[in-house]
């Protein structure tokens, strides 16, 4: 199902805002671990979050709820910080500009549990990018 092209710049922008926001994130972060260990990286990271929740707390933005898809805000929870944390890790032990690419590759892994767990149709030019993605990430692991 396509949807109308103003639909696109909903979602664009902060998307695009996303992919800069994250690429400066391998600078900071190895620029941080000069001087800090991840742990302390993480506990910066945690104020940072605790500090965007009150304000959306404050505001009416967000409240706790418990329904049907608790479980699932709990899972996503978890996995947020558990993602940074080994990033942090990789980013203690190796390059910035080798260790991103490769963390890049996660579109492929969503693209496949989409279509696995959300149904979501996975077409040959989806299949495709999966595979340039994941041939990049070949590529940039091999060139040291």
């Amino acid at each position: 199902m396509r949807r109308p092209a103003d639909g696109v710049s909903a979602w664009l922008v902060p998307a695009l805002v996303y992919v800069v926001i994250l690429g400066a994130l391998g600078v900071t972060s190895k620029l941080a671990l000069r001087t800090l260990t991840w742990h302390d990286l993480l506990l910066w990271t945690g104020i940072a979050y605790l500090c965007f929740a009150l304000v959306l707390l404050a505001v009416g933005e967000a409240s706790f709820r418990v329904d049907g898809n608790f479980g699932w805000a709990i899972a996503s929870a978890l996995i947020a910080p558990t993602a940074l944390i080994l990033l942090y890790f990789a980013l203690g032990h190796g390059e910035s500009s080798q260790i991103f690419p490769v963390t890049a590759a996660y579109p492929a892994v969503t693209v496949a549990l989409a279509a696995i767990v959300l149904s979501e149709p996975l077409t040959v030019a989806k299949v495709g990018g999966m595979l340039l993605v994941l041939s990049g990430v070949v590529l940039i692991s091999v060139s040291n």
